[in-house]
């Protein structure tokens, strides 16, 4: 599915969108961090917007948790005060019609305000709610899965193994912006499914407490456990994304094994 890239996108529109939601919400999650700072770096024309769609977040999520205090309701009616008392369709009334129309265009201006808040708030309420939670598939024992993803990627989950993705995100993320990617714990094996089109738009991606495998049309093994995780590439091609380590390329046949954040090639 194709979509307008995030350089088009008004301040509303990034608002809006679930990856960017994530980043102001989560700036702690270095891989979109990453993602979002890379793409400031190629776009710096869309600073503005992406600070205006910032605030928008933030002002949704403080009122949708607690609603606005008292200081920032004083706030707001100040501002609409003073600019209830520049308009020039105001000042020539007299001064009871321009009471009147006043409060009639403070009115409308509240309302519109609480508006844009309540449709923001719903917003990340239909994309954070609880009616919508990740997609998780779980296994025990020694029994093994076969899980086939919304994009035709396969994927053998061993036992003991657990496997999350969203998957209204995950069939709408197709853009030149937005890779698959789904979360790891324990044990599996991926075929991940060919797509056309760009690098960026082949992209797939396995996250790990330790790590990131970002791969195209790839098929590769992964094992996480407490120790540090593991990851085997069979055939295609796959990056790594280890903090404080730059990508690292492997090979079809190449093992590669993180131990607290320490990286080893294995035979």
């Amino acid at each position: 599915m194709s979509r307008k890239p995030y350089s088009a996108y008004t301040a509303e529109e990034l608002a809006l969108d679930d990856l960017f939601v994530r980043w102001v919400k989560h700036p702690s999650d270095e891989e979109v961090a990453t993602h979002w700072q890379q793409w400031l770096a190629r776009n710096p024309a869309c600073c503005s917007r992406v600070d205006a769609a910032r605030q928008f977040i933030l002002n949704a999520s403080r009122a949708g948790a607690a609603g606005l205090s008292s200081d920032e309701v004083n706030s707001v009616w100040g501002r609409i005060r003073e600019s209830l008392q520049t308009m020039e369709d105001v000042r020539p009334l007299q001064p009871n019609d321009r009471a009147m129309v006043g409060w009639w265009y403070f009115g409308r201006t509240v309302a519109a305000t609480l508006g844009v808040i309540l449709l923001i708030s719903w917003a990340l309420w239909m994309q954070y709610g609880p009616h919508q939670p990740m997609e998780v598939v779980s296994t025990t024992g020694g029994a093994a899965r076969q899980v086939q993803l919304p994009d035709g990627s396969l994927v053998t989950l061993y036992g003991n193994s657990q496997l999350r993705y969203d998957r209204q995100g995950f069939t709408n993320c197709y853009s030149d912006d937005t890779p698959r990617a789904v979360w790891l714990d324990g044990e599996a094996d991926f075929t991940v499914a060919h797509r056309p089109g760009t690098a960026a738009d082949q992209q797939f991606r396995v996250h790990t407490p330790s790590l990131t495998v970002e791969a195209t049309g790839t098929v590769f093994h992964i094992r996480h456990c407490p120790k540090g995780t593991k990851v085997a590439l069979t055939s295609g091609a796959v990056n790594l994304l280890v903090s404080r380590h730059k990508p690292i390329q492997l090979r079809p046949g190449q093992t590669i094994e993180v131990v607290a954040g320490l990286v080893r090639s294995l035979p």
